[in-house]
C-alpha cells in the first residue's frame, strides 16, 4: 500500500485560523443563516444544547449514563461527543448574534472537554479514561472530540486547558500507535471501524492544535503521508471505489462513513488541499451515495444485510435504513461539488427513506444542521439508472424500476478487505439476494438470523456459525455454513472431518484473485460474472477444498434470475452442494423431469420460486439452519448432484413473480451443435431463452452452437462469447424452434460478450 497522493506534502501547512475545521467563514454564514431561519434542524440542535444547560458533568469515571441536564460519558464517551459538538456549534453559531446565549453553550462545551481530556492515571483517585478501553475503541469519541472540541472553543480555553487537551490527545494517538500495544492489530490495518476512529482523531488533534502543540507537526506528516498517502488512499480506492462498508450497515457503518469522510472536509477547511479531487482522488465520501441508494430494499425499509449486525430491543429489524447515513453523506456530496442531479435525487432518497421508516437513526443533531439544507431540490428517482456496481467491493446491484414494489438483487465476489483479525465481515464472496419490495426470497441469513424475536439467540448462532471451534458432531461451529454459496465438506462417514466454509483471504497477503470479471447492464437484462471464487475457500489438510468456481447471473428484467456456476473440487470423495437460504419453508411443486422446483410464501406474501436445472436430477434437501430459534427464521435448501465428479455444472432459475401462476415454466434447451448449455422460460408475461457457455470459465465459445426450444415468441441471450464480435442467426421452424448462431455477421455481441436477440412467434428474427 504506497503512492503518496501528488498533492499531499509533508512541508508545513498555512493554516486557516480558528475555527479551522468544517466551520470556515462560508459553513458558518450558512449556518447561521439557518438558525436565523429557525429551521427544524437547528430547533433539534438548540433544544440539545439547551438540554444540557445547568446540569453536572460527570468525569469519565463518574455516573456514566446520568439524567438531563447532566452528562457522562455514556458507552466508552459516546454520550461526551455529541453533547460536545452540539455546545460548541451552538457556541460558533450564535456568538455573533447572540453572545449572551453562545456564552452559556461555550462554557458548557469546555466543562464537557476538559473532563473528557483528564488525564489518566494508573494511580488511585484516577478520573480520567484509558486510551486503552476495549482494544482503543474509545478514541472515536475522546479523540474526534478532542481535535474538533480544541478547535471550534479555542478562544474561550486559557493556555492551561489548551495545554491539558493537546497533552491528553498526544497520549492517546501515541498509545494508538504503539507496536504491541492495546490497539496494535487495529492500528495495523486500514479498514475498520475502529481505525476509522484513529483516523479521524490524528487528523483532528493535530490540525486543531498545530499552533501549540510540538507534537503536532509529526503527527501531522505522519497522518498525511503514511496514514492517508500511503495506506488509507490507496487501500480505498482499490477496495472500495464506489462506496460500501464491509462491517455491516447497522451498527459499525455510520461512525464508519464519518470517520473516513469527515477529515477530508477538515484537511480542505484549514489548509485549503483537496484530497477528494487530487491526482490521486479520495472518492470515498461522493462514493457512498450510489451504494446506500443501490443497496436499499426498494421498499426502503432495509438495507443489504451483510457482514455484522447486532441484535437490538427495538421493532426495527437491525438492517433498517439508519437515516444518518443518508444525512451525512447528501451534505458531503454538495460539498464536494457532486453533479447536482445527482444530488437532487439522493436527497429524495434521504426524504424517502426518513418519512418510511419514521427518522430512525437520525445523525446527531450537530451532524444533522450540518449536513441537511432544508428546502434543497429533489429530482425523481426514476432518472436513476436501475442498477449500480460497486467496483472496488466487487458489489452489484440491480431492479427492475424504483417503486417500492420493484424487484432487487444484490450480489457480491471479491477478496476480504475488512482488517481480518477484527472480523466484522463476513464470508460470503459470490452470495446473491432477491427481494420484491418489502417480500425476500433468498435471504443474507447473518442479517435475517438476528432479527426479533430471539434476535440475541440468533446473533450467538451466527457467531458460532463463522467463529466457533470445529467439533466433528457439531456442523453449526465454525464452518460459515448460513451463505447462498458453493459448499465443500470433507467427511469422516456421517461426521465432519475437517471445518469447511471461506476465510478471511485478502489480496494482499493471500493473493485472492477473487472479482467480478463483468457487468453489463442491457436494459432488459443485468449481466454479471464472478471468477477465482474458489480462493476464498480454507484449504482441507490434503489440499484445497475448491479448485474452480465461477458465477453468472443474467437478470431477465423484471422479476427473473439466471444463477450459471461451474465448479471444480479438490477431490471425488469430497461433498459437494449449492446451499441457498430462504425466509420460509420452500415448498415442493411440478416441474419437468429432472428438475426441481421450490415455492416460497412469507408473511403471507407469495415470494417467488426456485427450480434447479443443472445438474440433472440434483438431489434437494430442506431444513431449518438453526433449529433452537424459536420461530424458525432461515431455511437452507441444499442442492447435490447424482454423482461425484470433481468438476459440475449448475443451472438454477429463481423467478420472484407475485404468484405462484405467474412463475415461468422451466426446461433445458435442446442443445444440438457446440458446448453451450441453455434454459428456456416460458411465462404469460414474456418468454426467454438463455445460452451460456459449456466450457471452462476462461475461455469464449467458439464456432457455431445451436439449440432447440418449444415454438413461442422469446428474447434470446446467449453469454460467453467473444466481445464485439459480429454473428449470423438463422432459425428453422417446425414441430419446435430451431435457432443455430454463426460466427460472423451483423448481429454484434456486446462489450461484455452477450447476444441479445428476439424470436418472434413464427420462429423467424
Amino acid at each position: 500500500m504506497t503512492g503518496l497522493p501528488v498533492a499531499a506534502s509533508a512541508a508545513a501547512p498555512t493554516l486557516a485560523p480558528h475555527p479551522r475545521l468544517i466551520l470556515d467563514s462560508a459553513t458558518l454564514t450558512n449556518l447561521r443563516a439557518r438558525a436565523a431561519a429557525n429551521v427544524a434542524q437547528w430547533q433539534s440542535l438548540k433544544a440539545t444544547c439547551d438540554s444540557y444547560i445547568g446540569g453536572t458533568v460527570n468525569y469519565p469515571t463518574g455516573n456514566t449514563y446520568p439524567n438531563l441536564p447532566n452528562v457522562g460519558q455514556g458507552y466508552e464517551g459516546s454520550s461526551y461527543l455529541p453533547a460536545l459538538m452540539a455546545e460548541s456549534m451552538c457556541y460558533q453559531v450564535l456568538k455573533t448574534s447572540n453572545p449572551t446565549a453562545a456564552a452559556q453553550y461555550g462554557a458548557k462545551g469546555v466543562d464537557i472537554l476538559m473532563k473528557m481530556s483528564t488525564p489518566y492515571t494508573t494511580q488511585s483517585g484516577n478520573q480520567g479514561e484509558s486510551p486503552c478501553v476495549d482494544d482503543g475503541y474509545v478514541i472515536r469519541f475522546y479523540g474526534v472530540g478532542f481535535g474538533l472540541g480544541y478547535d471550534w472553543l479555542y478562544e474561550l480555553l486559557t493556555p492551561a486547558q489548551r495545554t491539558q487537551v493537546y497533552t491528553t490527545a498526544n497520549q492517546w494517538i501515541a498509545t494508538w500507535q504503539a507496536s504491541g500495544g492495546c490497539a496494535d492489530f487495529e492500528y495495523a490495518h486500514p479498514q475498520s471501524n475502529y481505525y476509522a476512529g484513529f483516523f479521524h482523531a490524528q487528523v483532528a488533534i493535530a490540525l486543531a492544535t498545530y499552533d501549540e502543540n510540538s507534537t503536532a507537526a509529526s503527527q501531522w506528516n505522519d497522518w498525511l503521508t503514511n496514514q492517508f498517502g500511503a495506506r488509507v488512499q490507496p487501500y480505498y480506492a482499490k477496495h472500495l471505489t464506489g462506496g460500501g462498508w464491509p462491517e455491516g450497515f447497522a451498527n459499525y457503518a455510520p461512525y464508519g462513513v464519518l470517520n473516513m469522510s469527515l477529515p477530508m472536509r477538515e484537511v480542505k477547511t484549514a489548509t485549503g488541499m483537496d484530497l477528494v479531487n487530487g491526482s490521486a482522488p479520495y472518492s470515498y465520501p461522493v462514493d457512498m451515495a450510489n451504494y446506500a441508494m443501490h443497496f436499499t430494499w426498494p421498499s426502503l425499509t432495509y438495507f443489504d444485510d451483510r457482514d455484522t449486525n447486532h441484535s437490538g430491543s427495538t421493532t426495527q429489524p437491525p438492517g433498517t435504513p439508519n437515516l444518518s447515513i443518508y444525512q451525512q453523506v447528501l451534505g458531503e456530496m454538495t460539498y464536494w461539488n457532486a453533479p447536482a442531479a445527482q444530488i437532487n435525487a439522493f436527497n429524495q432518497f434521504r426524504m424517502s427513506i426518513s418519512n418510511t421508516n419514521a427518522q430512525y437513526g437520525q445523525a446527531d443533531p450537530w451532524v444533522g444542521f450540518l449536513e441537511v439544507s432544508p428546502g434543497a431540490p429533489v429530482a425523481p428517482l426514476s432518472t436513476l439508472p436501475t442498477s449500480y456496481f460497486a467496483q472496488g467491493m466487487g458489489a452489484v446491484a440491480a431492479r427492475s424500476d424504483w417503486t417500492t414494489g420493484a424487484t432487487w438483487m444484490s450480489f457480491r465476489a471479491g477478496p476480504y478487505i475488512n482488517n481480518p483479525a477484527q472480523g466484522e465481515e463476513y464470508f460470503d464472496q459470490g452470495s446473491l439476494a432477491l427481494v420484491r419490495g418489502a417480500t425476500p426470497l433468498l435471504i443474507n441469513a447473518t442479517g435475517w438470523a438476528v432479527h426479533n424475536p430471539q434476535g440475541t439467540t440468533g446473533e450467538n448462532d451466527v457467531y458460532t456459525d463463522n467463529y466457533g471451534n470445529f467439533s466433528a458432531s457439531n456442523i453449526g461451529s465454525g464452518n460459515r455454513r448460513p451463505y447462498n454459496i458453493f459448499y465443500v465438506r470433507h467427511m469422516n462417514g456421517s461426521q465432519l472431518a475437517e471445518q469447511f466454509g471461506q476465510g478471511a483471504y485478502t489480496s494482499e497477503s493471500n493473493g485472492v484473485r477473487t472479482q467480478v470479471t463483468a457487468y453489463e447492464d442491457g436494459s432488459d437484462y443485468v449481466f454479471v460474472q464472478a471468477r477465482w471464487l474458489n480462493d476464498m475457500y480454507r484449504n482441507f489438510s490434503a489440499g484445497p477444498a475448491v479448485t474452480g468456481w465461477t458465477r453468472e447471473i443474467v437478470y431477465l428484467r423484471p422479476n427473473r434470475f439466471v444463477v450459471y456456476d461451474r465448479t471444480t473440487t479438490g477431490s471425488a470423495s469430497y461433498d459437494q452442494y449449492m446451499a441457498w437460504h430462504f425466509p420460509a419453508s420452500p415448498v415442493s411443486s411440478t416441474t419437468a423431469a429432472g428438475l426441481n422446483r421450490l415455492d416460497v410464501t412469507y408473511g403471507g406474501q407469495y415470494a417467488g420460486a426456485l427450480t434447479t436445472v443443472l445438474p440433472a436430477a440434483a438431489q434437494v434437501s430442506t431444513a431449518t439452519i438453526y433449529p433452537d430459534l424459536s420461530p424458525a427464521k432461515v431455511w437452507e435448501s441444499q442442492v447435490r448432484p447424482n454423482n461425484t465428479n470433481v468438476t459440475q455444472q449448475w443451472l438454477a432459475v429463481f423467478d420472484l413473480s407475485s404468484s405462484a401462476s405467474q412463475v415461468a415454466t422451466v426446461q433445458p434447451a435442446l442443445i444440438t451443435l457446440g458446448n453451450v448449455v441453455g434454459v428456456q422460460l416460458f411465462a404469460s408475461d414474456g418468454n426467454a431463452v438463455l445460452i451460456n457457455n459449456g466450457g471452462a470459465a476462461n475461455t469464449t465459445i467458439s464456432g457455431s452452437f445451436a439449440y432447440s426450444v418449444s415454438n413461442g415468441a422469446a428474447r434470446n441471450i446467449v453469454t460467453g462469447l467473444p466481445a464485439n464480435t459480429g454473428y449470423t442467426v438463422s432459425t428453422t421452424a417446425g414441430s419446435t424452434c430451431s435457432v443455430r448462431v454463426t460466427p460472423g455477421g451483423t448481429l454484434k455481441s456486446s462489450a461484455k460478450g452477450v447476444l441479445d436477440f428476439k424470436i418472434s412467434s413464427s420462429c423467424s428474427l
